[in-house]
């Protein structure tokens, strides 16, 4: 059975191409900051995360009564769907399968709904709640800022839940998170691990108006931050000016290695305004392609579960290094010839 989510191998590898993290991320020395912070253990977490709330409310230019902190977005992502139980949710698709999965459990009306299609489905179905995802997860696709603002003045009874965990993987512009005191029908969800390539700490944040994050933190587990991943993310924040992050370098690197793909005859890749972008499988299995690749410690995200009709077998790639890169363009063009023979 297919993985859901990327980085699903837990054995040793030569490049991870299937998580859409920073690969350039250099945390040695905040290894070297937490190490010195185990003995905190023997005490309980922050009940709400207190101290990081007040960094994060201090860059993002909002109060700590706008943020909620969660066990990564997923928490934050559950969270929302059983804060608004029962709601009718309209689902701008194909995306994240976690937003499905989590209406569905909390009895949800799910309508899925294409980027074309929203307004006459907004007309049309008269949702709670619309999830959408910018950029969009697998396929790096960024909505106009300036669409999203006026869908949100069009239409204020609607509560609009904006997945921006990759936003600061696009070049492109995207909802600040102070939007959320002029939009009171807004609510942005943020990810920590990604831009700062720590997914083992689970740690993300939701920002909203306040009479929206006190009815979230209704439904928030007592302790459900722990103690490193709290002070991890403090330290990341603010060290952020010396943590050499280069998005012009990835995605100018990334537009190459999406060249050198598409000049292997039997793959497709398909425009992307981020470092992770999607490739249809003109030939082959996903599934087969991914079991091929792993024989040489490379991973990659078989994406078929996205269920986009306009395509067939679909993988899911993350820049890394150019040297990384080039080994999975010659085992790519080596899975090519194994199936001619």
């Amino acid at each position: 059975m297919a993985s859901l989510h990327g980085d699903d191998y837990q054995g040793l590898l030569k490049a991870n191409f299937s998580s859409n993290i920073w690969h350039g991320a250099d945390n040695s020395a905040l290894y070297d900051y937490l190490a010195k912070l185990l003995p905190t253990l023997q005490r309980y977490p922050e009940i709400e995360a207190e101290s990081l709330k007040e960094v994060l409310a201090s860059k993002i230019a909002v109060s700590p009564s706008n943020i909620s902190i969660g066990n990564g977005s997923i928490d934050i992502i559950y969270r929302i769907a059983q804060c608004y139980k029962g709601s009718k949710s309209v689902i701008i698709s194909p995306t994240f399968s976690e937003y499905s999965k989590a209406c569905h459990l909390n009895d949800h009306t799910v309508i899925y709904c294409k980027t074309v299609d929203i307004k006459n489905d907004l007309e049309h179905c008269k949702p709670h709640l619309v999830w959408l995802c910018n950029p969009n997860n697998p396929d790096g696709n960024c909505m106009d800022i300036n669409y999203l603002k006026a869908l949100l003045e069009a239409y204020p009874q609607v509560m609009f839940i904006i997945d921006q965990s990759f936003a600061e993987f696009t070049l492109s512009e995207t909802l600040v998170a102070d939007s959320v005191l002029k939009y009171s029908n807004l609510v942005l969800i943020y990810s920590l691990t990604k831009r700062y390539a720590i997914p083992g700490l689970r740690i993300g944040y939701v920002a909203a108006c306040e009479s929206a994050i006190s009815e979230l933190e209704q439904y928030r587990i007592l302790w459900s931050v722990n103690t490193l991943a709290i002070e991890a993310a403090k330290y990341l924040l603010e060290q952020n000016e010396k943590n050499h992050f280069e998005l012009k370098t990835w995605i100018s690197e990334s537009l190459r290695f999406q060249s050198e793909i598409n000049k292997i005859e039997i793959y497709r890749t398909v425009s992307s305004n981020t470092p992770f972008f999607i490739v249809e499988l003109i030939q082959g299995k996903a599934a087969e392609l991914k079991k091929f690749l792993l024989k040489s410690g490379l991973l990659i995200r078989d994406a078929n579960n996205f269920e986009y009709e306009d395509y067939g077998e679909l993988i899911r790639l993350n820049t890394l290094t150019e040297l990384e890169n080039n080994l999975l363009i010659e085992k790519l063009t080596e899975w090519k010839y194994t199936l001619l023979q």
